[in-house]
C-alpha cells in the first residue's frame, strides 16, 4: 500500500485532526517508532512507545511528552497531545526524500530530518526516535 503511495505521489488526507490540523495534512512512519504529521503550517511527530521522547518534559500521567513540533516560521514546542490523524501513513525509504506541503522528510542512517522549503528551519529525530532536535 505504501509503494502505490510513493509511486502515484503523496495525496494528502483532507480532514481535522485533535492536534488542531485543519488544512490537508499527510501522515508520515519513520524509523524509532515515531510517526509525523505534515500540514502547511507545522509538522509534528509522535513517539509512539510509552515514555514518549526522553528529552521532552514530564507528562503529568508518567513519562515525557510524546509529540515534538516545529511551525513553518522555526517555532519550537513539545506537546502532550498526541498528533492523531487518520487513513493511509507513507512508510518513508532510507535515503529517499518526501515533498509534502513546504516540507522536506528525509529518512537517513542517523534519524530523520524534517526540513521547511522556505526557511530550512526544522528538527532532526534520532533514529532510535529517542532525542530530537530542533534548528
Amino acid at each position: 500500500m505504501a509503494a502505490m503511495a510513493m509511486t502515484a505521489g503523496i495525496t494528502p488526507s483532507a480532514s481535522a485532526d485533535q492536534a488542531g490540523y485543519n488544512a490537508d495534512y499527510t501522515l508520515f512512519r519513520t524509523a524509532g517508532n515515531v510517526r509525523c504529521i505534515v500540514s502547511d503550517d507545522r509538522v509534528a511527530c509522535e513517539r509512539m512507545v510509552p515514555g514518549g521522547f526522553a528529552a521532552a518534559p514530564a507528562s503529568g500521567s508518567g513519562g515525557n511528552w510524546p509529540t515534538a513540533s516545529v511551525t513553518a516560521d522555526g517555532k519550537f514546542s513539545w506537546e502532550a497531545t498526541p498528533i492523531g490523524g487518520s487513513g493511509n501513513e507513507i512508510a518513508m525509504v532510507n535515503g529517499q526524500p518526501y515533498p509534502s506541503h513546504d516540507w522536506t522528510l528525509l529518512l537517513t542512517t542517523e534519524g530523520t530530518r524534517l526540513s521547511h522549503k522556505g526557511n530550512n528551519g526544522g528538527m532532526n529525530i534520532s533514529i532510535d526516535g529517542t532525542t530530537v532536535t530542533p534548528y
